[in-house]
């Protein structure tokens, strides 16, 4: 396992054990926390998103190559378009405004700015042919763009609290959860509810949809809250499948790409790889820091967290 500190080098080797990989990582208050990160398309460099703006590192050796001020108080979010071309960002300043941006990519030119949040904007989401966004925020609304236009084309409220999580599942069909604890899925094309998903018994801050090609049919909607659990859903038909319980708050997942395992950042610093069949939980690392973010890698290989201003790779076993 490899880590960088604010794209540096720092004085702390690796230690590697059969079981548990340990990177070690200091308290600094030199840079504010990475509050945002995702792959580029093509995964040979990272963004990372804090109160500094955007960070670029190059993937793997995470060495730092340019920042870019987006203007915000705030970044919550980025995404990059699966065709590489464009980047979106969710943020704002609390208690005031959400605002999500376009940006070209890699040229970072910005294309629209949308702020129809009356509060920070906490996650955005590209539907699969680029057309469509979505963003939801602390305001408890769910904004849906058409790429191109000036106005947001649909605001749902079908949420009574903040919204922190969103995630499109096949075509149109869309879910969000916040902090009322209840997973919606709607159509993103009418703002109708589908169906209302509650079992959670508190806050739901992190949705991940299984990949496409997974084994399991209907493909996992998978959410993260802070009763300590992570649920799996059958999203389309409203039926919870199974969860697991942490001893500590789960805070990120994302899926393997062949959808055979979650990985699972958690507020104690553990990193878990969870089977969605057999809910066999496995420790593959563990830091000092609370789990902010984990992302996967091209290759399925590494994935990359962040914690505090921090970032470190791990090598999945």
């Amino acid at each position: 396992m490899n880590w960088k500190h604010g794209g540096r080098p720092t004085l702390i080797g690796v230690l590697v054990s059969i079981a548990i990989s340990v990177c070690h990582v200091w308290p600094c208050n030199a840079e504010p926390p990475i509050t945002a990160l995702a792959f580029t398309t093509d995964h040979l460099e990272v963004i990372a998103g804090s109160q500094r703006g955007l960070l670029i590192y190059k993937w793997p050796d995470l060495d730092q190559k340019r920042v870019i001020d987006c203007g915000l108080d705030s970044i919550h979010d980025v995404s990059p378009s699966l065709d590489g071309k464009h980047l979106l960002i969710g943020g704002g300043t609390p208690g005031s405004k959400g605002v999500v941006q376009l940006r070209t990519w890699p040229e970072l030119e910005l294309r629209q700015t949308w702020q129809d949040h009356r509060d920070v904007v906490y996650q955005v989401a590209w539907r699969a042919d680029g057309l469509e966004c979505v963003s939801v925020g602390w305001d408890g609304t769910c904004n849906v763009y058409e790429v191109g236009s000036l106005a947001n084309r649909t605001t749902m409220s079908h949420h009574s609290a903040p919204l922190f999580a969103a995630t499109y599942l096949d075509g149109n069909f869309l879910a969000t959860a916040g902090s009322d604890r209840t997973i919606v899925v709607s159509d993103s094309s009418s703002g109708k509810v589908i169906r209302s998903l509650t079992q959670h018994t508190q806050s739901i801050h992190a949705l991940a949809y299984q990949p496409t090609g997974a084994e399991t049919q209907p493909r996992l909607l998978a959410s993260a809250s802070d009763d300590r659990t992570v649920r799996f859903w059958q999203a389309e038909i409203g039926r919870l499948v199974r969860f697991h319980r942490f001893a500590s708050i789960p805070r990120a997942i994302v899926w393997r790409r062949a959808g055979t395992q979650l990985i699972v950042g958690c507020d104690d610093g553990t990193v878990h790889m969870l089977d969605p069949s057999t809910l066999s939980a496995v420790v593959i690392a563990k830091q000092n820091v609370s789990i902010q973010n984990v992302i996967m890698d091209a290759s399925n290989g590494h994935i990359l967290v962040s914690g505090g201003d921090a970032l470190w790779s791990v090598v999945l076993p």
